[in-house]
């Protein structure tokens, strides 16, 4: 058992079938199984040994695809990191990983360099091209000069495959252990719902250091599907790759859906192609379900899943009914149920905790015994979300996780904004929580409350946080108050904050 053994089969069904497209060239199978061969054997040459932990740091592209299965091949472990967070964010990964290599690219290695420096155990910063920052060690010529290595490493069903940290409600992120097991059952589960289907024409729009990228990633290789790999998102790129690679299906956030709907040059390109819009990550609003459906003449359904569930829990099969509201049902193959606050079953339509089992549940997290028996109670994963099921099993999720943000489809946490504010000697108090966004469902939004005294300008506060924090996770919105709500124990009231902001 190895995830990487997806490719080889893909290798053996489609070797020669061109699957790629990227920044202008085009890749068969063959083409790209070879590089990561050749991938896998310059990792052996620096040392990478089964059960390593490598940290894969890129934007998407086919290098980012190679990496995975040379990685996988080895029997290593893959930490994917998003290329958005800052050299703080990205220290505390690596050092709490035990993380021996990085894989990277040129215009991320200094970042790498920075994060990675003072941490016992690592090895180096490797780069998949050219790059004159000290340190890092250029892998280009190696690659193309190396013989490959064939074999594929056996794998035990629970050996770790992907250690992917995930933020949430408590500070910093927490590794979620995938196994190879996790990830081909749910990969396989996804496609059950799609195998009649042909070799469909995609695009990998999702970045690959998401666990909902990683599962399309790899629900690509199962099906023998054929598409372009997008660095980022661009709206305007995504309507012309429709165009031009005739793209059937789609797997987005929500937030995707808006930009292109709101693209000035949306109806200059042919998207008539279009058959089915899968929209994951995040809650997708109503109208704009129907707003997409209705302008791009296209079925438009969303699933529901976590990084602690391999990527997927929900989805609808290609022709299956849609019912207003729901995520879906539970994929062949998992089970899903409603608990109330005593870990009892619910019936049918009554609102509790959404609960989950299955080959699908991760190990655990790593490092943190405590939040995995939290999360994970006589095999059952507590979501944390609170919805609940028809009389046929379909999920319909009615509230959210209590505090954690998600902008653009990227899980923030609030609390680890709130302790860079917190360090301003001018900040008496301060709450971050999301509100409503027209294009990214939810924007983050702080309130501080200032020491007696002192004095502090928006712009002064947001210069302070941007050392803390990524940009992408500094508040949108800031607003100065004399007090913050509070319960009688003296506890934050976030909820009354948030109800007064959204509206």
């Amino acid at each position: 058992m190895n995830v990487a053994g997806l490719a080889l089969d893909n290798l053996d069904k489609y070797g020669e079938y061109v699957s790629t497209y990227f920044e202008g060239d085009s890749f068969t199978n063959v083409d790209r199984y070879r590089h990561a061969c050749r991938l896998s054997a310059v990792l052996i040459e620096h040392g990478v040994k089964p059960g390593d932990r490598i940290v894969v740091m890129m934007l998407n592209s086919p290098n980012v695809t190679a990496a995975f299965t040379a990685i996988w091949k080895i029997g290593a472990i893959i930490i994917p990191i998003t290329p958005m967070w800052n050299a703080r964010e990205v220290h505390y990964v690596i050092e709490d990983s035990g993380a021996k290599l990085v894989i990277t690219s040129p215009e991320l290695a200094s970042r790498l360099i920075e994060a990675s420096h003072g941490i016992a155990g690592f090895r180096e910063v490797l780069v998949i091209g050219e790059t004159g920052e000290p340190g890092t060690v250029n892998i280009q010529n190696e690659i193309e000069q190396v013989e490959p290595y064939e074999p594929v490493m056996d794998q035990e069903p629970d050996d770790l495959a992907l250690l992917l940290y995930t933020s949430g409600t408590t500070g910093n992120p927490k590794g979620v252990m995938l196994s190879h097991e996790n990830l081909l059952f749910i990969t396989d589960s996804v496609y059950q719902l799609n195998e009649h289907l042909p070799q469909v024409r995609g695009m990998q729009v999702l970045p690959l250091s998401h666990v909902y990228g990683i599962l399309i990633m790899n629900l690509g290789a199962m099906m023998g599907s054929c598409g372009r790999i997008l660095k980022h998102f661009d709206a305007r790129e995504v309507l012309k790759t429709i165009e031009e690679l005739k793209v059937e299906r789609l797997s987005v956030v929500p937030t995707m859906l808006t930009l292109m709907i709101n693209h000035p040059e949306r109806e200059n390109f042919d998207t008539s192609s279009l058959v089915q819009v899968s929209s994951g990550g995040a809650p997708l609003q109503e109208a704009t379900r129907l707003e997409f459906s209705k302008l791009f003449n296209c079925r438009v359904v969303q699933g529901y899943g976590l990084s602690e569930t391999s990527g997927a829990l929900t989805g609808y099969h290609p022709d299956g009914e849609y019912r207003l509201g729901s995520v879906g049902p539970a994929l062949p193959g998992i089970e899903i149920c409603v608990m109330d606050f005593e870990n009892k079953i619910l019936p049918p339509r009554t609102t509790g905790e959404i609960c989950s089992r299955g080959p699908h549940i991760m190990q655990g997290y790593y490092n943190n015994p405590e939040a995995t028996r939290s999360a994970i109670i006589d095999g059952w994963l507590h979501t944390g979300d609170v919805g609940y099921l028809d009389e046929d099993g379909f999920v319909y999720i009615t509230d959210r996780r209590k505090d954690l943000v998600i902008k653009g489809g990227e899980n923030i946490s609030p609390r680890e904004i709130e302790e860079g504010i917190y360090l301003h000697p001018a900040v008496a108090e301060a709450a971050v929580f999301g509100i409503p966004d027209a294009v990214y469902g939810e924007a983050l939004m702080a309130t501080i409350v200032l020491k007696p005294g002192q004095s502090l300008t928006e712009e002064e506060i947001r210069k302070h946080i941007s050392g803390y924090v990524t940009k992408f996770k500094v508040p949108d919105r800031i607003v100065f108050l004399d007090s913050l709500p509070k319960n009688p124990s003296g506890k934050i009231l976030k909820r009354t904050l948030k109800e007064q902001y959204s509206v």
